[in-house]
């Protein structure tokens, strides 16, 4: 008895896998974004918070006033204060110091408004102009800080804040309060730092230091960059 002949039956058909399209590659993001920003008027920072400087979708390069102010916290009591920048190249390295005994650096870029010996009255005691245009590219961080040469510490000083502002309009962009105080003779208040984007970082510092004059805040100012 033969055995019958089995029926061939067409398998599934064969497909070739196709492979997935590969993502489009989503395009740079802006300019500062996803960050505070200036297009909403002016910022009030908290101690290590960011805002980066650009203002209707381009970033703030025109000349600010870093304008640092204190009240003494005895009445009748002078409190002599010196503001400070320093100015910082990529690799952390110190470029130069603008403070009252250097009103200029860097080409002129950076002045400085001269000392104020009481810290009494209202507004900015100490004044120091940044033109972000015409920085050098090997500036890429400022520290602002503030000293007391004369060794009264932090405890006795009330209401210390820096401002940043517009240097041809006078509008206030962003603002930092200090709202603690510890026994030291130094602080570092806050930082500019250039980003490979272009625009301009401003972040809020607030911490203290052991140091009469700025060539003390050299070291601690880079370790914040």
């Amino acid at each position: 008895m033969t055995p019958r002949s089995r029926r061939w039956l067409p398998g599934p058909p064969v497909t070739t896998p196709v492979a997935p399209p590969a993502p489009a590659t989503p395009p740079p993001p802006a300019p500062g974004a996803g960050k505070i920003n200036l297009d909403k008027g002016r910022v009030s920072l908290q101690k290590n918070q960011t805002v980066s400087l650009i203002k209707g979708g381009r970033p703030l390069l025109s000349q600010v006033k870093m304008g640092l102010g204190w009240e003494p916290a005895y009445r009748g009591k002078d409190i002599d204060l010196d503001a400070s920048v320093i100015a910082y190249g990529p690799q952390r390295n110190h470029i130069d110091s603008c403070y009252f005994g250097k009103l200029s650096i860097v080409g002129g870029a950076i002045k400085h408004s001269g000392d104020n010996l009481t810290g009494e009255g209202g507004g900015d005691d100490e004044v120091i102009v940044v033109d972000l245009g015409r920085l050098p590219q090997e500036v890429t961080g400022l520290v602002f800080t503030v000293n007391s040469f004369s060794g009264q510490k932090f405890t006795e000083v009330a209401k210390a804040y820096c401002r940043l502002l517009d240097a041809s309009t006078g509008e206030e962009l962003v603002r930092f309060d200090l709202t603690s105080a510890e026994p030291q003779t130094g602080v570092m208040m806050a930082k500019l730092i250039r980003q490979f984007s272009g625009e301009w970082e401003m972040t809020a510092i607030g911490d203290f230091v052991k140091s009469r004059t700025v060539r003390g805040m050299v070291k601690p100012a880079a370790q914040s960059l």
